[in-house]
């Protein structure tokens, strides 16, 4: 176990450094790696590398892991490999509060940032629903009918505050909803950097536990876990990373559902190694569909929601189609 372990995660960190150096060095101006120290610090080439390019790989890193982590501890907590953070409802409150800021003049006076809070407080407030929920039961047949159905809540709100909305306000909303790691600078990089490496520490702190509610509740306390502390703590967890995903880059679908869904059934089911995998991966996938969201067609860039969405969705049709062929 230990040495297969090893193996899938040094072969994950090659990919993600691989993933990496892609990002950093492709674009309309290619900066290769030998390159990088010879280059002059009030150099074109240096500010293309350290002020656009080195955030926007680190902000992608980040959220794919951070989204793909959260589906695989809601996949562990449900025990369905098609529940992935947004199937909560998550997204839907996150552009509920963005749709509410333009729609209220907030992000006029306060600036563009206030839709990334906006985001985080109507994801953080489904959250709390769902808690309120939860409280006192272990069974969770429930909560996802109730996820979607605040999910469809959530989007039908929004869509009456956008016809509400001025063209402008509209075209605004839409357009976050798209998805995007451009708009950061290394500051905010690194704030996210620390947020990412805190809940994959807690994730991975959890994983045991996280393994043996996987095997059932009365399973899980016969061997010492207390389920009414760790199962509002997962949801916590996986919400908390969640909104602050949606509330910086925006609405990135199906990469919290394919990447721990693809693990499971090539790497391991075991959430000690299942979580960091994903996490790894998460961030190397979101790198690639960035990469070719600004090259694909460049000059313009396409919006990273759109390609995570095409790319994941047809992965995903072709392993169910594959697994119904081989059954």
């Amino acid at each position: 176990m230990a040495r297969r372990s090893l193996f899938w995660i040094s072969c994950a960190t090659a990919f993600l450094l691989l993933c990496l150096l892609l990002s950093l060095s492709w674009g309309e101006m290619p900066i290769y790696p030998w390159q990088w120290t010879s280059l002059e610090k009030d150099s074109m080439e240096a500010a293309i590398l350290t002020r656009l390019r080195l955030p926007r790989t680190l902000t992608a890193l980040c959220i794919g892991g951070m989204l793909s982590m959260s589906g695989c501890l809601l996949q562990g907590l449900f025990k369905n490999p098609l529940v992935e953070p947004y199937t909560l409802g998550l997204s839907g409150g996150a552009s509920l509060g963005v749709a509410a800021a333009f729609v209220s003049g907030m992000v006029r006076t306060a600036g563009f940032w206030s839709a990334g809070i906006a985001a985080f407080a109507g994801a953080l407030a489904v959250s709390l629903v769902l808690l309120l929920y939860t409280r006192g039961k272990e069974h969770l047949e429930n909560l996802l009918l109730a996820g979607i159905m605040t999910g469809i809540l959530c989007s039908s709100l929004t869509t009456l505050l956008m016809s509400l909305s001025s063209p402008q306000e509209m075209t605004r909303i839409i357009y976050w909803t798209m998805g995007s790691v451009e708009n950061n600078d290394m500051q905010r990089a690194l704030l996210l950097c620390a947020v990412a490496a805190a809940g994959l520490i807690t994730g991975t702190l959890l994983s045991r536990q996280v393994n043996m509610l996987s095997a059932g509740g009365r399973m899980a306390r016969s061997m010492g876990v207390n389920t009414a502390t760790l199962i509002p703590a997962l949801l916590v967890l996986a919400s908390a990373l969640t909104a602050v995903s949606v509330a910086c880059a925006g609405i990135i679908g199906f990469v919290g559902l394919v990447v721990p869904h693809i693990l499971r059934r090539t790497a391991s089911t075991d959430y000690r190694l299942l979580i960091p995998l994903s996490f790894v991966l998460g961030g190397a996938f979101l790198i690639l569909c960035d990469l070719l969201a600004r090259t694909l067609i460049a000059p313009t860039q396409l919006p990273i929601g759109v390609v995570s969405g095409i790319a994941g969705g047809s992965l995903f049709v072709y392993l169910l189609t594959r697994k119904n062929a081989n059954a």
